[in-house]
């Protein structure tokens, strides 16, 4: 039998190589073909992409030209909007307010989402500038909006180092660095007239965008009037984006670059985060060996509209080419020879499982045979001894031998063994139930210092380790609550002039005020303090009930002559933010304590919340 399983390994192995080396070359030319066709399909959405922008930016130069001839022709009015909205923060800085971003109406004129950075220069800050300033600002909250969904930024940029922004996430306008000169950078500088004399659109390599945490890259279109450089209309696209349209639905394992007629990184999906610092991706200052090569490859290439496929040129991959139409960019996909040889193996590999299960269906059958005729009573009788020595008294007893049909020795054997496992169950059973008695007292012991560990002993109140636990379940299941820390006001004065009993009682009095609240979850986060995870339904179905919370702790009349409020009664503060599962519970909890901190300085006895979308409001008990 042994001979047998020998031989019939021995031919699966052929048999497998066989077939590994007849099925390679198809599976790479099947890959090549799907790779094909994924680069097709990848090429339109990107060249789309790419090219709404190029549109977007036209209409973009020719409104921002529109409104500067409206504003020159009104340079008074629009010098003196220029220092309406703007505010010097900083020695030669000026720099739009933020009430611009956050959305303000003025005039019957609405204006939200843009910033401006007008940054240290050498030109004065006359009325001509303020009228292109002011115009950049009209122009980009008029179109801005309709951008915002094709790309990340839309700005209009100014060789005098001024940079005026439309996002819906970043005021990067009021965060940039007061020293920032933007033309010592080959973003900005690429578009001056020393730089670009060809007035040229132009699209930047990769690059990190510190302000906003992604990759970029940016299209400029130089915006002259009379051979006078008067601004460039720009747009940021992240990386992310672009990379989602190259990759979606492409092959596991497989890399994509894409790069410029220069030959600079425009996307990949292996950048490292340690490129971060680096101003442009270039072959200058980029060492990754992939894009290396395939940097090489491009350059020793003439200008082709087809595919092209190299096998042999990056090692360890397989390279497949294709130039962008009308942008004269790079197309890269790099396809590991592992992942080829991986799916080359799955015909041998599923010839071999099935021979595999030929013979062991056969060697089944033999040993069965055998073993039935031979081997089974003895066995049998090694398997209940086995029983017996692993003290599985039970499966002795209830087994049924009259099926073996078994006879002579082996039958008083078994009957032997029988008995005395009859004895030893019943020594078990006994035992056993001793054992299960005592573990039942055990676990409601456990269970009782269970809840004392997730109770505050003074006030009944869920103590911190149960807050602790129960938000980062909220969190997890990313429920809609809202966080509220309370605190005692002047509850230190409290003590101090009515004693620590008489400061226990009012915890506790306090405490079962808010036990009191339906579908709210209190608890004693330290000292005078606590803390609420409230529904968030609750607040949506009742605006004031945060406010009714404090006014319910005033109402118990519990006095104190020495609070700073007027009614001389004990009364809380209270700070509340709405729990987003992005954030971590640290940074919720200290966003609740700073609104906590706020209500304090107030007075006390009133809420602060960030609760409202776009502003934080404060509610007053009284």
């Amino acid at each position: 039998m042994l001979r047998i399983t020998f031989w019939a390994l021995l031919v699966l192995v052929v048999a497998s190589t066989i077939t590994f080396f007849s099925t390679y070359p198809r599976s790479q030319e099947q890959i090549v073909t799907s790779l094909k066709q994924d680069i097709q399909m990848a090429l339109v959405p990107t060249e789309m992409l790419f090219a709404q922008v190029a549109d977007n930016a036209d209409i973009l130069a020719q409104s921002f030209l529109r409104q500067y001839r409206l504003q020159q022709d009104h340079a008074p009015g629009s010098s003196a909007l220029f220092d309406n909205w703007f505010e010097q923060t900083s020695e030669g800085v000026k720099r739009l307010k933020q009430q611009y971003f956050d959305g303000v109406t003025e005039n019957q004129r609405s204006i939200k989402g843009v910033s401006a950075f007008v940054g240290k220069s050498d030109e004065p800050l006359d009325d001509e500038r303020k009228a292109r300033i002011v115009a950049a600002t009209l122009t980009l909250n008029e179109l801005g909006p309709a951008w915002s969904k094709v790309v990340s930024n839309s700005h209009l940029s100014m060789p005098e180092n001024a940079l005026i922004m439309y996002s819906e996430d970043s005021p990067w306008g009021r965060i940039a660095d007061e020293n920032l000169i933007m033309t010592d950078y080959s973003v900005l500088r690429s578009s001056l007239q020393s730089q670009n004399p060809e007035r040229e659109p132009n699209w930047t390599g990769l690059y990190y965008d510190s302000s906003a945490d992604v990759w970029t890259i940016t299209y400029q279109q130089p915006i002259d009037l009379n051979g006078r450089h008067l601004a460039n209309a720009s747009f940021d696209v992240e990386l992310d984006k672009l990379l989602t349209d190259l990759q979606t639905g492409r092959h596991a394992g497989t890399n994509h670059m894409l790069l410029n007629d220069q030959g600079d990184l425009i996307a990949a999906s292996n950048i490292s985060e340690n490129l971060k610092k680096q101003p442009l991706l270039s072959h200058d200052n980029y060492d990754e060996p992939l894009y290396q090569s395939v940097y090489a490859l491009i350059k020793a290439q003439p200008d082709v509209n087809s595919v092209q496929v190299f096998e042999d040129t990056v090692p360890d991959h397989l390279v497949i080419l294709q130039q962008v139409p009308r942008l004269d960019w790079w197309y890269v996909a790099l396809y590991p020879h592992d992942l080829i040889r991986e799916q080359a193996s799955v015909q041998p590999l599923r010839l071999s499982i099935t021979g595999l299960l030929m013979l062991g269906l056969l060697l089944l059958v033999v040993h069965w045979q055998v073993n039935r005729e031979v081997s089974q009573p003895l066995r049998r009788l090694a398997s209940v001894a086995g029983l017996m020595d692993a003290k599985n008294y039970q499966d002795v007893i209830t087994s049924r031998d009259k099926q073996w049909r078994f006879k002579g020795e082996v039958k008083l054997a078994l009957d032997a063994f029988r008995t005395m496992a009859r004895r030893f169950v019943r020594a078990q059973q006994s035992l056993e139930k001793q054992v299960s008695e005592r573990t039942a007292e055990l676990a409601e012991a456990n269970k009782r210092l269970q809840h004392l560990a997730h109770i505050d002993g003074l006030t009944g109140l869920m103590n911190r380790r149960s807050f602790d636990r129960d938000l980062q379940t909220i969190l997890s299941e990313k429920s809609p609550y809202i966080l509220a820390l309370a605190d005692i006001d002047a509850f230190k004065l409290f003590n101090d002039h009515y004693g620590h009993e008489a400061g226990d009682r009012v915890l506790q009095q306090v405490s079962q005020c808010l036990l009191s609240l339906d579908g709210v979850l209190a608890y004693r986060y330290g000292g005078e303090e606590f803390a609420l995870l409230i529904p968030k339904a609750l607040v949506n179905a009742n605006a004031s009930f945060l406010t009714e919370v404090v006014a319910k702790v005033a109402a118990l009349q519990i006095p104190h002559e020495f609070n700073s409020r007027k009614a001389d009664v004990v009364s809380i503060s209270m700070g509340a933010v709405t729990v987003t599962p992005d954030r971590a519970p640290a940074e919720i909890i200290n966003q609740a304590d700073e609104k906590l901190y706020k209500a304090k300085e107030k007075g006390g006895n009133c809420v602060e919340s960030n609760i409202n979308k776009d502003s934080s409001r404060a509610f007053s008990s009284y």
